[in-house]
């Protein structure tokens, strides 16, 4: 009796088996065991290559100590919301997923909570510079700080001096410089278009007058006040007196062409122009003298307000619907451990500006005079939305691009200032108020 019912048993199984095999075999589907495990980052594509290629070289180490395949896709920066809005309807996609200004809110219902990584992380390095990047509407880390990007002035030190002038040290200076520079044919490259420099430098401007977009409790709309209003008026003749009107329809990456093609003689951008100049030999027209020699970066310009100037918050989250979660936190802590944290802020030759403390006075700023500022810049710059957090609702206004486009709008004369504040509050009360 044992045997034969052994004998069925045995039957039974190898039956099921073989139909669960042919099922497998005309579907064309291997089962989920044998499938292999890809742990997938998507990040913008940064403007020092070198950068992008120790990360990679980081996810591919960790994926061999994980046992699992990786891929890291690169997207255009002013690409990468319609991507992750694509991502978040379809549910799939990546697993890792770099995050910046408001998009940790913005997504907040599709992110893995990490404060417990966050907390190990931060007790490790010194503990962390912003407290604010990162942080869901619940107060819970959905993205891990990453690095922020500084935006100092880059100005032809050789053409100040030829114009008798000290480098600027208010917004009223470079004004003043700005004038003088674009009579001698080396205008000011400020975009007011559809840029992520724009966004970051004209907050910089109202924030340095007074004004603001936002309350601190980053809902109540505050942009429309007399220091705001004075802010669009100072931008105005910065473009009518210092600038051309190329810079209504400039990138991000034209401001850098500018600088390094001789043409500009002072810009506000991270050091990827600088670099770029350095890395290519560009030369100073008519001579063979490097132009990057003759290139310095100096602190933001000070305004009736203060010193202030905005910042890329850059931070690295995962995907709730990811399947290889727990994989993507080990990578996470790999990365932000001691050895892999110096290897990619030296790739990116002192563009990633860290969050972590341990990092602030990493020896790469003391390698070039034109890094000095790095260090210190950090006391100047804020997260946009300030002085409340990055909400999804800032999110929303900087994709559609409210303050440059009614600041340029003043600035061409289609429109007086308190018209233009009136239309950037009305555009941005509509925002928050269907956030």
């Amino acid at each position: 009796m044992k045997t034969t019912m052994k004998r069925r048993t045995l039957l039974r199984s190898s039956l099921t088996a073989s139909a669960g095999l042919a099922g497998v075999l005309m579907s064309k589907t291997p089962p989920l065991m044998a499938q292999e495990r890809e742990l997938k980052l998507i990040t913008f594509s940064h403007f020092v290559p070198a950068s992008d290629e120790e990360l990679q070289r980081q996810l591919e180490e960790y994926g061999k100590q994980a046992g699992v395949k990786t891929r890291m896709d690169r997207v255009a920066h002013l690409q990468l919301p319609a991507v992750y809005a694509s991502e978040v309807q379809g549910q799939k996609g990546h697993d890792l997923v770099a995050l910046r200004v408001g998009e940790p809110h913005l997504y907040a219902k599709h992110l893995v909570e990490l404060d417990d990584l966050v907390d190990k992380i931060g007790k490790r390095a010194g503990g962390w510079t912003d407290v604010v990047a990162g942080r869901g509407p619940d107060g819970k880390y959905r993205g891990i700080p990453w690095f922020f990007i500084s935006f100092p002035i880059a100005i032809r030190t050789d053409l100040v001096a030829e114009i008798g002038e000290n480098l600027p040290d208010t917004w009223e200076d470079v004004h003043r410089i700005g004038k003088k520079l674009k009579a001698k044919g080396n205008p000011v490259g400020i975009q007011l278009a559809h840029s992520a420099d724009s966004n970051h430098i004209l907050r910089g401007i109202i924030w340095s007058w007074g004004g603001k977009l936002v309350e601190e409790d980053g809902k109540t709309v505050a942009i429309n006040s007399k220091e705001t209003v004075e802010a669009y008026k100072f931008v105005k003749a910065l473009y009518q007196d210092c600038m051309t009107e190329e810079v209504l329809a400039w990138d991000d990456r034209n401001n850098n062409v500018c600088l390094n093609s001789g043409k500009c003689g002072m810009i506000l951008n991270p050091t990827s122009a600088y670099n770029s100049a350095r890395k290519d030999n560009a030369l100073v027209p008519g001579t063979d003298k490097p132009i990057h020699q003759v290139i310095n970066h100096i602190m933001p310009p000070e305004g009736p307000a203060g010193r202030h100037m905005s910042a890329a918050n850059q931070t690295l989250g995962i995907w709730n619907w990811s399947p290889l979660q727990d994989v993507a936190k080990g990578f996470l802590d790999y990365h932000f451990q001691k050895e892999q944290q110096e290897k990619h802020l030296a790739a990116s030759l002192g563009y990633n500006q860290p969050f972590l403390s341990a990092f602030g006075m990493h020896p790469i700023y003391a390698s070039n005079p034109k890094y000095y500022f790095a260090p210190y810049i950090g006391w100047y710059t804020h997260a946009p939305g300030w002085p409340g957090p990055p909400t999804g609702a800032t999110d929303r206004v900087w994709n559609k691009f409210v303050i440059p486009d009614t600041m340029a709008a003043h600035a061409t004369g289609k429109i007086d200032a308190e018209e233009a504040v009136n239309s950037a509050e009305a555009q941005i009360k509509r925002i928050y108020r269907r956030a």
